[in-house]
This record gives structure tokens, C-alpha cells and sequence, in this order.
């Protein structure tokens, strides 16, 4: 007999419901995060038990457990689930019991289930966007000192090739001057933990042939065609361009009721990461390749206002994006003839 599982997953416990095939319920409970004590729970039923577990912060290790076990997982994309947490009445059992019922009926909203040798290298990629945009805060926390003493006159790469004895000529109180070198040796750390996470992916990655692939896009360099190359993961998973595009928020969303449309909605929905790269990519390429700085400005030329540029980059990136999904899925480089084709 074929079972169905929803778990709703926390911090230190989870509530778990099994229901048969007809949608009666057959076991809950409510178990410490404990493989162990969840494979129990489990095995009266063998292993023909499909379970579903709400995409949440700390799902890696349950989900990556059961299926080491030889279980069939699905991850459920918390967006999609506005039946469980939209109800007037929301529980854990009741949480759990309806996971299992949108499973067996099929209406489970899935999220992408990372590999798992790849996910820590993703992870840590991630993590090296936050210590980048922490220097940078750290560089805006000198210019303010700086601002209060009448002293901003220098360009931001004058104050990024500033020196602990720069700071002690400046005519400012001691206590500012301390402050300034320790925010000075904080920049010296996020730098060489930068470039630490920079050396051990390069190692890893460079001799990828999709990472190299990538690398011929346009106004993409080492550290886009990272971003690109760990956030995509298998770029089969895809069923077309417009999907892809989609999940890299290229493609506005649309809210259709009789005779009234909107655009726009549902714009943070799909991979931030992916969008960042590739409109930092179109930003790029317009400096270097003229027809894509054509195909930009007409864009802009057609719009009014302040946000016609940031508007016509974004139509390039998705051009960009679009590319790059029959790159990949043809493993061939990218031609520009065929972007404009």
C-alpha cells in the first residue's frame, strides 16, 4: 500500500502525519529533530511512503536523511501553501495532515531540491555576497566620520587605498582616528575572507565546461559566472527559456480579472541571485559590446521617465538570461548573432 507524509518542520520538533491512499489518516506524532527517531516512525510502513516537508529554513538535513534512506522527498515552496498558512484555524497537526493531503492529490507547489555536494559551495557563495556588502558598509561607516569633520574630499577609491598612518595626520580627536583604524583592520579581514572563498571556488570550479561556458557571456566575469553557474544547479530542471527567465524575476508577473490587467505583481517571487547577476551583466556589457548598447537604448528611447534605463537593462538581462539557457542546454558558447537572430 502506498502511504503519504507531511511533516511540518521546526527548529527542534516536527510534527509528522502519514495517511493511506484513500486520504484517512494512519499515525501522527510529534518528534524531536532526530533522524533517527523519525526513521523509526517510519518503519512500519516500509518504503513506499512519499513525503513532503515545508521548505523552511533548516530543511537540508531532514530532507538529505530521508532519502539517504531510500525515501521519495518532495520540498514544498512555503509561497505556494497560502491553503495552510491563509486558515483561520492553523496547527501543527492540521499543517502537517494537509501537506500529506496536497501530496497524495498532487498539488504539492514544489521547490528545487539542491544536490547536496554542491549546496555547501552555493551556501558559501552567498556568504561571500554578505561580507562584500559588510566592507562596503564599512567604507560608508569612514566617509560619515569623515562628512562630520568637513573632511569628505576624497573619491571612493581614495578612501579604499587608505592607510592606518593616513588616518593619523587627518585633523580629527584621537577617539575618531582609533575608530577609523579599527574600521580600517575590520575592511583588512572581509578582504582576506574574500578572497579566501574566492580561491577555494576558483580551485573547484574553474575547470568546469559549463563554468566555462559562461565566462563567454557578455559582462559576465569570475565572480557573475559563479553566482550563475552555483544558483542554477541543473539547468534541466527547466522545462524553457521563458521558465528560466521567470525564476531569474526577468518576466513581470501578471493579475488578469475580467477586462483588467496589471503587471508587476509577484516581482520578488523566483532566485534574487540570479536577477542581480545578470542585470550586473547587461550593466556590463553595454560599456563593451555596441549592439548590445543599441538594443539597450532603443529600449530606453521607447520609455519616459527616470526608470526608462533601469527598465530597457532589465529587458537585456532577460535577452542575457535567455542565452544562457540554450548555452547550457546545448553546451555550445554564446554567439551574438544568434541574441539579436
Amino acid at each position: 500500500m502506498t502511504f503519504y507524509c507531511g511533516i511540518d518542520l521546526h527548529s527542534k520538533k516536527s510534527q509528522v502525519c502519514i495517511i493511506d491512499q484513500d486520504g484517512k489518516k494512519v499515525k501522527e506524532a510529534n518528534l524531536n529533530n532526530d533522524l533517527s527517531l523519525i526513521l523509526e516512525f517510519f518503519k512500519p510502513f516500509g518504503k513506499d511512503v512519499h513525503i513532503v516537508i515545508e521548505c523552511t529554513i533548516n530543511w537540508y538535513w531532514l530532507v538529505d536523511g530521508l532519502q539517504e534512506a531510500g525515501y521519495d522527498v518532495r520540498l514544498a515552496h512555503t509561497l505556494g501553501l497560502y491553503m495552510i498558512t491563509g486558515a483561520k484555524v492553523k496547527t501543527d497537526r492540521r499543517d502537517a495532515f494537509k501537506l500529506a493531503k496536497l501530496l497524495r492529490m498532487g498539488e504539492i507547489p514544489e521547490s528545487y531540491i539542491y544536490p547536496n555536494k554542491k549546496r555547501p559551495l552555493r551556501d558559501l557563495l552567498r556568504r561571500r555576497a554578505g561580507l562584500v556588502h559588510e566592507r562596503a558598509e564599512c567604507y560608508s561607516s569612514l566617509r560619515v566620520q569623515f562628512m562630520k569633520y568637513n573632511l569628505n574630499t576624497m573619491s571612493g577609491d581614495g578612501v579604499k587605498r587608505l592607510l592606518p598612518s593616513d588616518i593619523g595626520i587627518m585633523p580629527v580627536p584621537q577617539e575618531v582616528k582609533d575608530y577609523c583604524v579599527m574600521i580600517l583592520q575590520r575592511i583588512d579581514l572581509l578582504s582576506s575572507q574574500i578572497e579566501e572563498i574566492d580561491k577555494r571556488l576558483k580551485d573547484i570550479t574553474l575547470e568546469d565546461p559549463r563554468f566555462k561556458l559562461l565566462l563567454t557571456l557578455p559582462g559576465v566575469m569570475y565572480v557573475l559566472g559563479l553566482t550563475i553557474y552555483y544558483e542554477i544547479g541543473d539547468i534541466s530542471r527547466f522545462s524553457d527559456a521563458r521558465q528560466f527567465a521567470s525564476y531569474c524575476r526577468l518576466v513581470p508577473g501578471i493579475s488578469q480579472s475580467s477586462t483588467t490587467i496589471k503587471k508587476g505583481k509577484g516581482k520578488k517571487q523566483g532566485n534574487h541571485y540570479l536577477k542581480f547577476a545578470f542585470t550586473q551583466a547587461a550593466n556590463i556589457a553595454v560599456r563593451y559590446y555596441p549592439k548590445l548598447r543599441k538594443f539597450r537604448d532603443k529600449h530606453a528611447n521607447r520609455r519616459k521617465g527616470s526608470v526608462a534605463t533601469m527598465v530597457a537593462n532589465c529587458i537585456l538581462a532577460h535577452k542575457i538570461a535567455t542565452a544562457t539557457f540554450h548555452m547550457l542546454k546545448e553546451g555550445v558558447p554564446f554567439d551574438e548573432a544568434k541574441l539579436f537572430g
